[in-house]
């Protein structure tokens, strides 16, 4: 309410009030803001910040109801609001309620005396805090108050008898006012939340966040939550006259600067996302002791050592003089490769020569599900783990030095904490603790061993359980297999059932091993690609061939006796051959073996296409920049191309 002074009086000088506190929102006119900012704050008094944000985002959501009772033309409950806890310092009180007054008896012109005045107040507080009191003592304020608009909004006989004065005091307009400046308190808390999460963010950045004055930014909070007194007492108050251009003029300065602050804090981040990219790029480069790595990579700013083994804090010095397998994945880490890695990490000589596993969780998103996940997943580590999901700067790193993307990988580092293998997973699911130390040149020696077959590689127990009888017998195989042409491979099944009875064979369809398939021959690529430069290499093109026929041209089918690969195709030009089996079947002699003929008729009939291409796996890390065709020896062209399969192959 007005009290006992002047309406007409009262509302000019609101409107030469309002019309000087926008004037200093102007980022353009800041003289004053320089001047009153420039003086450092003693900052006696302390200030639990985040606690009275809290009271004050409890204040507004219940004023947000009230707005919507109004707004649905209800009178508010008298039990809706829920009762706030307070614990609030006599001293505390003192102050809030000397600002209360304040901002009660708002009365005069001098806005710039009216500043000093509150400022004079609240010298003993740092920034944040006299911006934060302040927001609280209007909060208090729009409390105490908010019930005689309620009354005014919803009392039809009040209502009636303010029309018969020549008064506006409709429920449309209460109501439209009420939301707006309600939508600019919010819009006010936001802006400060973000300046004191910003300060929180940045109070290790050094010179770095100099940038960004952080004074004036609760200066301009401070003017604003003055204005939106001033806009209440006009709201509540019994004159016809309110402020409404300046409620949206305000709401509208209010978004303007607190989107340049956001702005300002985007650059900041991005800019210290760089410095501490290239900070850990350094460390990588130019240390000798592993724990310097991990401390960088996997640390935060408050806790600088602290990494944890199972599901127990330490610190990372416990991995000096270790060589570490880095587990990197999402949260959705296949319990295939966790009963893997398991199995390792429990072989005797793995810690006996200083071994050691740890998770390295990589998270786009980061909210309170995936953190439930995280802590849910880290509690069944048996090894070291990171504190949290990686940093945006370790992610940033770890996808662009060591070419993670979306499959689990396994990064070995030495004592050193120098990379020996960037990708030791592809190398541990094909050969498992035969693979260890883990490093690429163990890897090399893997490939080279004399009489390595891949076929052998890529079909094991998994895919077939009898396989290895097979091999040792050199039993004719058939293996085949499509996701998307059904009809072929009963065609196929239909020809195979006739052939049986000229020659015994095996024929294994991988349907149901679809995915366990792919990730073997995925692995032996990537794992193959890893020790050779030679894309040319027998064994490379036998398998890029494969993966080619079964992933982008319809399917695939293998002929082989035991384990040596007489024809790699593709699904439809075997069933092609197959078709024509009569023709060619009455040549197959003790002399002359079942798939010396099927592999000449197949050379005859099968038409190679003009252009020769074929598909690498994204999993694979090192991807030759230029290949030549080994047919006609030009430069390939390389198509890049994108491709989902919902999680199943």
């Amino acid at each position: 309410m007005a009290g006992n002074s002047d309406p007409v009086t009262e509302v000019a000088g609101n409107n030469g009030f309002m019309t000087g506190l926008l004037d200093l929102l102007k980022t353009s006119n800041n003289d004053f803001m320089k001047i009153v900012t420039i003086q450092p704050s003693s900052t006696t008094e302390q200030v639990n910040v985040k606690y009275y944000l809290s009271l004050v985002e409890q204040i507004v959501n219940q004023a947000m109801d009230f707005a919507n009772d109004v707004a649905d033309n209800t009178r508010a409950k008298g039990n809706r609001g829920q009762s706030i806890s307070l614990t609030i310092p006599v001293a505390l009180s003192s102050i809030i309620n000397k600002l209360y007054d304040k901002i009660r008896a708002l009365q005069t012109n001098d806005v710039e005396q009216t500043m000093k005045s509150l400022l004079d107040e609240l010298s003993s507080f740092s920034w944040d805090a006299k911006a934060v009191l302040t927001l609280l003592a209007l909060s208090i304020f729009y409390v105490e108050n908010w019930r005689h608009a309620q009354i005014q909004a919803s009392d039809i006989l009040l209502c009636e008898m303010a029309r018969l004065r020549g008064l506006q005091t409709g429920t449309s307009s209460i109501t439209r006012r009420i939301k707006v400046f309600v939508n600019l308190i919010e819009e006010i808390l936001n802006f400060i939340n973000c300046v004191v999460e910003f300060m929180s963010y940045s109070k290790d950045s050094g010179e770095m966040s100099v940038s960004i004055d952080i004074s004036a930014n609760f200066y301009y909070i401070i003017v604003s939550v003055l204005g939106c007194s001033v806009l209440f007492r006009s709201m509540i108050s019994e004159s016809n006259e309110f402020l409404e251009q300046h409620l949206s003029a305000l709401l509208e300065q209010v978004k303007k600067i607190s989107e340049s602050f956001k702005k300002q804090v985007q650059d900041f981040e991005q800019k210290e996302e760089e410095h501490l990219y290239e900070k850990v790029e350094e460390v990588s480069n130019s240390c000798t002791d592993i724990v310097e790595l991990m401390a960088a990579l996997f640390c935060t700013k408050n806790d600088s050592l602290t990494v944890y083994q199972c599901s127990e804090r330490t610190t990372v010095e416990e991995l000096k003089n270790k060589s570490v397998m880095l587990l990197i994945s999402d949260l959705n880490l296949l319990n295939d490769d966790l009963a893997t890695l398991t199995g390792i990490y429990h072989a005797n000589n793995f810690k006996s020569n200083n071994y050691e596993i740890m998770w390295v969780p990589i998270v786009e998103a980061h909210n309170e599900a995936k953190q439930k996940q995280f802590l849910d997943m880290r509690s069944r580590m048996e090894w070291y783990t990171c504190t949290s999901m990686v940093s945006k700067t370790a992610a940033k790193f770890i996808q662009k030095k060591w070419q993670f993307r979306q499959q689990t990988k396994v990064v070995v580092l030495n004592q050193q904490g120098k990379v020996v293998n960037m990708d030791a997973m592809t190398t541990i699911h094909l050969w498992g603790w035969k693979a260890f130390p883990f490093t690429e040149s163990k890897g090399c020696e893997l490939w080279n061993t004399q009489g390595i077959n891949w076929f052998e590689l890529v079909v094991n127990e998994t895919i077939y359980p009898f396989i290895e009888q097979c091999f040792e017998r050199k039993d004719l195989l058939f293996l085949y297999d499509s996701a998307e042409d059904a009809k072929t491979v009963h065609e196929i099944e239909e020809y195979l059932e006739k052939i049986n009875y000229s020659v015994s064979h095996i024929a294994i369809r991988i349907s149901t091993k679809r995915e366990q398939f792919l990730t073997r021959l995925e692995n032996c690529i990537s794992s193959k690609m890893q020790v050779t430069s030679d894309i040319y290499d027998s064994q490379t093109q036998e398998l890029l061939q494969l993966y080619t026929s079964y992933k982008k041209q319809g399917g695939f089918a293998i002929v082989a006796r035991g384990s040596s690969v007489v024809v790699n195709a593709r699904l439809t030009d075997f069933a092609m051959v197959l078709s024509q089996h009569q023709t060619w079947i009455k040549r197959v002699t003790q002399k002359q073996a079942f798939e010396a003929v099927f592999q000449e008729h197949y050379k005859q009939v099968i038409v190679k296409s003009r252009c020769h291409h074929f598909y690498i796996p994204n999993m694979v890390g090192n991807i030759p920049e230029c290949i030549k065709c080994t047919v006609c020896s030009r430069l390939m062209k390389t198509a890049v191309t994108f491709e989902c399969c919902h999680g199943a192959h």
